[in-house]
């Protein structure tokens, strides 16, 4: 995390992850570790992106582990670890996350929907 004064304009993210406002307004802050995001684009996290514990009370992208939550908001790592609102529980459309893949885990403080079911 750069100490220096910059300005930096980013919007809110892409939120069409969210299937309800539920949980938005009691987000707790995380820190991301940078090193762990090396492959996100132009070095910046997504909003939607699912992290997980790593070591030393930083945060990673979701493996296999256990699911701490979702980035409630599009973050820049170029410049090292950085804080970032942290949906803890809620319900998420997993077809409009901004990763590949996402496997949802069988336990966890979210509900999952895909496309079809939100349609409906």
């Amino acid at each position: 995390m750069s100490l220096n004064i910059t300005s930096q304009k980013y919007g809110g993210g892409d939120l069409s992850w969210l299937d309800s406002r539920h949980g938005v307004t009691n987000a707790r802050t995380i820190t991301l570790d940078a090193a762990q995001f090396s492959d996100a684009a132009d070095g910046v996290v997504k909003a939607g992106t699912p992290v997980e514990a790593g070591g030393g009370g930083l945060y990673k992208p979701f493996t296999s582990g256990t699911l701490a939550g979702f980035t409630l908001n599009d973050v820049s790592v170029k410049d090292g670890d950085e804080t970032v609102a942290l949906l803890d529980h809620g319900r998420i459309n997993v077809d409009k996350l901004p990763v590949k893949d996402f496997k949802a885990p069988a336990q966890s403080a979210f509900i999952f929907l895909n496309a079809k079911e939100v349609a409906a």
